[in-house]
This record gives C-alpha cells, structure tokens and sequence, in this order.
C-alpha cells in the first residue's frame, strides 16, 4: 500500500468520524416527542403535557406531545417501540400499552412493545367509576337495579378496547353479577363527553378528564377502582371499601425508550425525570390534575415491571377476559 492510498484512507475514516459526531451533535439539538397512545384532553395526555415543559426546562431542548390515538394505546407504544432508539423519542405508557393489549392483541407487534427500554416510572392515578349527576345510580348497588330496569342494559364508556378502564368496566360486572355494555372511545375526553350527553350510563375513566365535572357536581363518583383513595377527592371511597372484591388496579405512568435503546441513555433520562419529579411545584401541579407521583428509577422500574407482567397474566388466565 503506497503513502496515497493510506493518506486518502486516512482522510475516509477522518471523514466518517467528524460525520458521525455532527450527528450526534445535531441529535442532541433535535426536539424530543413524547408520544401518547390517547386523544387530547385525556388523563394520559394532560399528564405528557405538563411533564414536557418541566423536561424541556431541564434538559434545554424543546419537548413536545405527539397524539397517536387508537387501540387502546396499541398504535402510539408499535409507533415508539420501532422508532431510531436516539432518545428523541419517548413514550408515556400505562398498563395498557405495556401488558394489557399485548395479551388482549396477541399480534406480532406485540413482541417489539416488550422489548422497549423502560425509564422511570413517573406517577399513578385513580381509575373512577363516575355516573351523571341527574341519574338514578347513587352508589355501587344500584347498578344491578338500573341493569334490571333497563331492557338496553347499562352501558359504560372507556378510553379504548384493551385499555385499563376496559378491563375495570369488565371486571366490576362480573363482580356485580350484571352484564355491562362496553362503548370504547379513542381518549378520556371523548369518552367523558359521551357521558355528558346521554349516550351511555357509566364513565370510567382516569381523574384528570373528569375533575372539573366533579367539581362542578355535573357527575356523581361511585367508587375508585384502585386500592387508595384520591388526595383530591378524598371522600370517594375504594371499590374494597364498598366491599367489591376483584376489581382493584393501579394505574401507573412510565416513560419508555425505542427498543435498542442503550442502558446509559436509560439511565441519564431516569436521572433528569427524577430531579423534575423533585421539584415541589411540579409534585402540587400532578396532584391538581389528580395524579399522584410514583417515582421508580431505571433499576427499580424494570423489577416492577416484571411484577406487573406477571400479574396481569395470572389474572387473564384467571378470568378468562380478553384472553
């Protein structure tokens, strides 16, 4: 090999490495998405709205929100699971995303969503049971009264099929005896709009979508299908302590990475959502949107996860619902 073959070999490699750093370098300054399986207005989405402005502070880049809506979050968590592993993008996921449709599913790209890195998971929320404030169902009883009285049957709305609301709706009327009508929307918001204009008789639905209706007394909470009461309506009780068995489930929210995505990427994230979760206002704000926060880092959040995923398998295998 002469001197100017190893000088322009040398001048190659020089090349592809500044090439390779000024990607690097351009990636950094790129936006970060953060993508939501649900419509706007929706628990999930007001949640992915507020932590993006903190995250953008602290990381100096601009965060936004990206709605994917659809099958129960099922089309947001495929989209992200094959997305550049780069760190431009995110996900915000629930147990639906991440357990629930991949068994209620069963399709190939169900394989790629649990491959996904997990982050942190970031907050928890109650799932509540709500009518409207002019109906006849006062409390958890009267359901089966009304499902009597109805020749249609009661109908409830849920966020999605193969959401957690879904799954609640489902099991609250194994537990009550009665057969529920299920309504699936795209988000919260749609399905809580359904509720306000009669077009069915029960809403379950994360806190965020219906807290000002609750507020304003135009709907009526019966129960919280989770195993605390909500700091914020602190007087609606539990499913439990209604002495409904069966049907309680936490509805967490965590923030995932594209499958491939390297462990220190992973970490470094986790690091900056915690000191985001640190700070005091942002901890008032969550709870004003009816959330509560959960934090579990990189290392502690990949152990509950695999405790979830074999509850929730236990549990179709159990009962039998979407499995």
């Amino acid at each position: 090999m002469n001197f100017a073959t190893t000088l322009i070999r040398a001048c190659l490699l020089c090349g592809l490495l500044m090439s390779a750093a000024c990607a690097d370098k351009a990636a950094s300054r790129q936006p970060i998405k953060i993508v939501v399986g649900f419509e706007a207005g929706g628990a999930m989405d007001t949640l992915a709205r507020a932590f993006a402005s903190r995250l953008s502070a602290r990381l100096q880049r601009p965060v936004y929100v990206e709605n994917r809506a659809g099958a129960g979050g099922a089309i947001a968590a495929n989209y992200v699971a094959q997305s550049r592993p780069d760190g431009n993008t995110l996900l915000l996921a629930s147990p639906a995303e991440i357990f629930i449709n991949p068994i209620y599913s069963r399709s190939r790209e169900s394989g790629e969503v649990a491959d996904m890195v997990p982050v942190a998971k970031v907050s928890s929320a109650p799932i509540v049971l709500v009518t409207r404030g002019d109906s006849a169902i006062h409390q958890l009883g009267d359901i089966a009264t009304a499902a009597q009285k109805n020749i249609r049957g009661l109908s409830f709305a849920s966020s999605g099929v193969g959401s957690l609301q879904h799954l609640v709706g489902e099991s609250l009327g194994k537990a009550l005896g009665v057969e529920l009508l299920h309504v699936p929307y795209v988000g919260g918001a749609s399905a809580t709009a359904s509720l306000m204009s009669n077009q069915v008789d029960l809403l379950i639905a994360g806190l965020a979508p219906i807290a000002p209706h609750l507020e304003s007394q135009k709907i009526h909470a019966l129960g919280i299908a989770s195993a605390h009461r909500s700091k914020r309506f602190s007087d609606v009780p539990t499913f439990h302590e209604k002495g409904l068995q069966g049907v309680s489930f936490e509805y967490w929210q965590g923030i995932f990475l594209p499958k491939r995505a390297s462990s220190e990427l992973a970490l470094f994230l986790s690091s900056e959502i915690n000191n985001v979760i640190k700070d005091a206002s942002f901890v008032d704000q969550l709870e004003n949107l009816g959330f509560e926060v959960a934090y579990k880092d990189y290392e502690q959040f990949k152990p509950f996860l695999q405790a979830e995923d074999q509850s929730y398998r236990s549990f179709f295998r159990k009962s039998g619902f979407l499995y």
